[in-house]
């Protein structure tokens, strides 16, 4: 249809105006991060829905300066043209794609412990929920089950999709308060009806799933996050299978919380979190204790 091509051809456009792409397609600063050390521990950070690795940089930092192997997938359709995000963006692929990172970290390292935000969350809780073996995880606000309104949104987008394939994301500018870190985002903010849809997969899922993670686990949330509401996120940490966790309340910050204003303590509580569970003591291999990745964003 005409109108379809053209509406496409217009957010194509926008988005390329906007982003540099290298040579693979991958927008630049958008690439996987692995980062490796000789302890014999790793860390997978899973960031979220149409975000990138970039926004886990702090954190990943962070935990290889107190010695962790990290790795931080870009999930399929994250990070490159929108016709990609179109093509690749699909829960199956998500998922098998947070399945090999951690299969590739379990054949090199002791211990694998795992992080994930927003919709990363959702896909952490998936993963421990088959994996009892991991000895901790952190969740960053995840996203897990879905309001009804958005649900009514997805069906909308089904409804236009036959003639515009691209919409705009609502509330993304809410998502930071740190206008650096707003700044240095490359998520499109662009969403389709079938991306929509593969993450309400993901979120309903992982909120059924969540009577069986018994790892023990870490709940960080905004108390001013725009995305998931202080009742949702109590609800979601109280069915959590386990006896060893804690959800803790962070303010001043948004629902991006590894990137914004309270990145600090974001991984500050991992860190120790994480060394708590897999007994390794709290040393910093680095000379200095900033992450690079802090003093690059002042």
């Amino acid at each position: 249809m005409f109108f379809r091509a053209r509406q496409g051809e217009r957010f194509e456009r926008e988005h390329a105006q906007r982003f540099a792409v290298a040579a693979d397609g991958v927008l630049v600063g958008a690439e996987t991060i692995k980062l490796l050390q000789s302890s014999g521990r790793a860390a997978l950070l899973i960031h979220g829905f149409n975000d990138t690795p970039q926004s886990m940089a702090y954190l990943a930092d962070m935990l290889h300066s107190h010695g962790w192997s990290v790795l931080v997938p870009r999930l399929p359709g994250h990070g490159v043209g929108l016709s990609h995000m179109a093509r690749d963006a699909r829960a199956a692929a998500w998922r098998a794609e947070v399945s090999t990172a951690y299969a590739e970290l379990r054949e090199k390292h002791d211990t694998v412990v795992v992080c994930g935000q927003s919709m990363g969350g959702a896909l952490a809780v998936l993963l421990a929920a088959s994996h009892p073996e991991i000895p901790a995880v952190a969740l960053l606000a995840p996203y897990i089950g879905m309001p009804l309104w958005i649900q009514l949104q997805i069906v909308l987008a089904w409804l236009m999709h036959p003639f515009g394939l691209y919409r705009t994301g609502r509330g993304g500018e809410r998502s930071l308060h740190d206008p650096d870190a707003k700044a240095k985002a490359l998520g499109p903010g662009v969403v389709t009806a079938p991306t929509m849809t593969a993450l309400r997969s993901i979120a309903l899922a992982a909120r059924n799933l969540l009577p069986l993670v018994r790892v023990p686990t870490l709940y960080l949330q905004s108390r001013e996050d725009n995305r998931i509401s202080v009742e949702t996120a109590t609800r979601a940490f109280g069915a959590l299978g386990g006896t060893n966790n804690s959800q803790q309340w962070l303010t001043g910050c948004g629902h991006i919380i590894s990137a914004d204003y309270c990145r600090a303590d974001v991984a500050s509580q991992v860190v120790r979190w994480f060394a708590r569970h897999a007994e390794m003591p709290l040393t910093n291999t680095s000379a200095s204790t900033t992450p690079a990745s802090a003093r690059d964003a002042g």
